[in-house]
């Protein structure tokens, strides 16, 4: 996602993400930028779409110009149990965090990411990063707005950090990890990792000023999209596609 190049943005994802209609968003992958994503990914849970994060390498082992296996990951806790029930449920319930390299665990007043705390005042943050590589910064989120920030590591290794942050009522809570030279193991644009958020008050909840926020952001992005689509379909009838789009404006002028 970038402001100035709203066409790019998949059309039925900014519906779909307004609306509610997606499970997950592909985070962290080497075909598209990860902050871009994020930005995308901050307005549907500023709206209390709590949508989990995903990541994929999409790598086709027999193009010369693909990726290695394992370059993006998706990492869930599933509490000692290694299956695939376990796994989705993490997945769905948020216990994860995406990288490209880096390793990044978050804890906000001791509840990892897909718990919930409460609002309306300070909490402590607790950080774990590790890395095979550089990692240029680390930041903490609240609404999608960045209310701290640290440096990394300037080589391969681990720290702990630690601080307290205020947050309100509503809405979420994140850290990320970001910046610094790719090389080897590492082979994606730059290194970067995100955790699923820790939820304020309740899971999906939001915050009055940061929902509004996101719905004016919104706005202008949703023109764009319809009228990607309808170039797109031409004079074809396109009821149901159409509906969504009024629903999805409806939706956010309301907010």
């Amino acid at each position: 996602f970038d402001p100035a190049a709203m066409a790019g943005v998949p059309p039925n994802l900014v519906v779909d993400g307004i609306l509610g209609n997606m499970d997950w968003l592909e985070l962290a992958v080497l075909w598209t930028d990860e902050l871009g994503a994020a930005e995308m990914w901050y307005r549907f849970l500023n709206l209390g779409q709590p949508i989990a994060l995903e990541a994929g390498t999409d790598v086709m082992n027999n193009l010369y110009r693909t990726m290695p296996v394992g370059v993006s990951r998706l990492y869930v806790d599933t509490e000692g149990r290694p299956n695939m029930v376990d796994y989705m449920r993490a997945m769905r319930e948020g216990r994860s965090f995406v990288t490209t390299g880096p390793m990044l665990l978050l804890e906000v007043d001791g509840v990892a990411p897909g718990g919930v705390v409460e609002g309306g005042g300070e909490v402590d943050v607790a950080i774990e990063l590790a890395s095979a590589t550089a990692v240029d910064t680390v930041e903490v989120l609240v609404n999608g707005l960045v209310v701290w920030s640290s440096d990394g590591l300037e080589s391969s290794g681990s720290r702990s950090l630690q601080t307290t942050v205020t947050v309100p009522q509503g809405g979420w809570v994140a850290a990320r990890a970001r910046g610094g030279q790719t090389r080897w193991p590492s082979a994606d644009s730059y290194p970067f990792a995100h955790t699923s958020p820790v939820w304020i008050s309740e899971v999906g909840s939001t915050d009055v000023d940061a929902r509004a926020r996101a719905a004016e952001e919104l706005l202008p992005l949703l023109d764009v999209a319809e009228e990607v689509v309808r170039r797109g379909y031409g004079d074809a009838p396109t009821p149901s596609i159409t509906a969504d789009f009024d629903a999805a404006r409806a939706r956010l002028e309301g907010r």
